[in-house]
């Protein structure tokens, strides 16, 4: 089956996965935290996993999220969406919570399993319903905050909640000032509220410190007084709040229904992305491709006999468009741009096992746009990872034809004697010279682009090399040296903005040798192309500290 002969291929991310057959009907939709280990587990010898649908399936399509959270709330909208004959479950109604914040001065907070358009703030959904009901009644112990019903709340007489800590007595203005044994104001005890609602609402955006802050001192107070069995479940709420703040991007607060479309060229190809919303859920991912032979004008309008009227943004890479009824700030827009790219990027791993890669057009891109010697069809990445210019490790990433290739990840743990002052540059030539054996013979497999972490600084070593070593004049004649450098753009917030250093635009640059020995800079485009260079460096970045770590693990035991 075609499926099963790329299983080694597929990627080890959350992802949700789509079974299609001949004509492209889904057959069954699916989530997976890895998707390589999720689809093999089917084509496993002995697996009764849905076999009767193996047998009629004939091609997988999957879309990469950045969280599990957002793998549960996109297969649930596409089952919806589609309706999959194999698909036994959320075919229904909604299967997930919201956190609703009343629309009053002194809003109610509760558990709901329907969003509704009633000017109220809607916070999920949250998968874990039953755990996070358990939570909030935790934290109303710590914030206190109101979720009694309108009717009882403008009677002002406090309840049984009041007197058992639960609420502060909102409704009779009850809180107390802090400095004297007084009750507030009604407008004074509303800023109070609104105070504690926005710590509430900001804490599941992921804001976290103000929340910790009080139950380490509730736990301390706790431990004072010897209430151990309160201290173990403030300690066990604790534990699990990044469980319960985890940021996704599929379902969103803002109640809005239309379209969005990205066009992105990729060489000759024009990839169009099409996301469609409904009351705030991403309800379905269109992707496919179309000839350059049209002009996105052209292309767009097409988009129009079928969709509302556009509205169009420009960019150096792509087109975006969108609903005219649709408003996005900067930020939302960021949120679509990531979404966008994440989709195009599972696209192009897609079309690579159907025979058609256009991740070799953007690699020829990069040839062309940084003059590369050869095609760069095998990239290595390395990056030095360390703690405090201690416990130091190595991490070399590797992609093939545009696609990870995890055969190709080296991990090193530095041995050499290295000095506090250069330790990072001797560290990366150690690497260097272990990688490709320089003191032996060359091996075999070279990479045709090898990127170094770094600045002009990393790049200096290599000369430094060239100079010493003969079997390293030979391999740089065979690969292209380049070092990857963030500069200010350490901050990815202030990429595109002016710099204050100098009169040019904040961004990465690339840094490389020329055929006088010169180091040269060109600054990163950040479209699809330059996005590989960027994924491989992250990829090293990460896969270095993760070595890093687990030496620490080692040696701490």
């Amino acid at each position: 089956m075609f499926i099963s002969d790329h299983l080694d291929k597929l990627p080890e991310q959350p992802w949700v996965y789509l079974f299609k057959d001949k004509k492209d009907t889904v057959l069954y939709i699916g989530k997976a935290k890895n998707l390589k280990k999720r689809v093999s587990q089917y084509f496993a010898p002995g697996s009764l996993r849905k076999q009767e649908m193996l047998k009629v399936a004939d091609h997988l399509d999957f879309l990469i999220v950045k969280t599990e959270s957002e793998s549960l709330y996109l297969e649930n909208n596409l089952i919806k969406k589609y309706q999959p004959f194999y698909n036994r479950m959320l075919k229904g109604g909604n299967g997930y919570a919201y956190i609703k914040l009343t629309n009053h001065p002194f809003a109610q907070v509760l558990v709901t399993m329907k969003k509704k358009d009633d000017h109220s703030l809607y916070i999920g959904p949250k998968h874990h319903t039953k755990e996070l009901k358990n939570f909030l009644q935790y934290l109303r112990m710590v914030l206190q905050y109101r979720t009694c019903p309108i009717t009882q709340f403008l009677k002002k007489k406090v309840c049984s909640d009041y007197y058992f800590q639960l609420c502060k007595g909102w409704c009779e203005d009850c809180p107390q000032r802090d400095d004297m044994q007084q009750k507030l104001s009604h407008d004074e005890a509303k800023e109070q509220y609104k105070k504690l609602i926005q710590t509430f609402s900001s804490f599941f955006k992921g804001n976290i410190q103000p929340i910790e802050k009080e139950l380490k001192s509730q736990i301390e107070e706790a431990v004072k007084i010897q209430n151990f069995e309160w201290a173990a479940k403030l300690r066990d709420i604790y534990l699990h709040l990044a469980q319960l703040v985890e940021k996704q991007n599929v379902e969103l607060s803002k109640q809005i229904t239309g379209s969005i479309l990205s066009l992105k060229k990729i060489g000759e190809t024009v990839v169009f992305i099409l996301l469609q919303f409904f009351e705030g859920r991403l309800i379905d991912v269109i992707r496919d491709k179309v000839s350059d032979e049209q002009d996105f004008s052209t292309i767009l309008s097409g988009f129009e006999l079928e969709l509302w009227e556009l509205k169009k943004e420009e960019k150096s890479d792509t087109v975006f468009a969108r609903s005219e009824k649709l408003r996005f700030t900067k930020e939302e827009r960021a949120i679509f741009d990531e979404m966008i790219n994440k989709f195009l990027e599972s696209y192009l791993i897609v079309t690579s096992f159907e025979g058609e890669n256009l991740n070799n057009d953007l690699l020829k891109t990069l040839q062309e746009r940084y003059q590369l010697k050869k095609f760069p069809y095998r990239i290595e990445c390395i990056d030095i990872s360390h703690l405090s210019w201690s416990r130091m490790s190595g991490g070399l990433s590797c992609i093939k034809g545009g696609l990870v290739e995890k055969k190709g990840y080296r991990k090193y743990k530095i041995q050499s004697v290295i000095d506090e002052n250069n330790n990072d540059y001797l560290a990366l030539r150690e690497v260097i010279e272990r990688r490709f054996h320089l003191d032996e013979q060359l091996p075999e497999e070279l990479p045709d682009l090898f990127v170094l972490d770094g600045g002009k600084g990393q790049l200096g070593i290599l000369k430094t090399l060239y100079e010493e070593n003969q079997n390293f004049r030979l391999l740089f004649s065979k690969i292209q040296f380049v070092a990857l450098g963030k500069g200010e753009a350490r901050k990815k917030t202030k990429i595109w903005t002016e710099s204050k250093k100098s009169s040019e635009v904040i961004g990465e640059h690339l840094y490389f040798f020329d055929e006088h020995f010169q180091i040269q800079t060109i600054p990163l485009v950040y479209d699809q192309a330059d996005r590989i260079l960027i994924k491989i460096r992250d990829e090293a970045h990460r896969f270095s500290n993760a070595y890093r770590k687990q030496q620490m693990k080692v040696e701490w035991k």
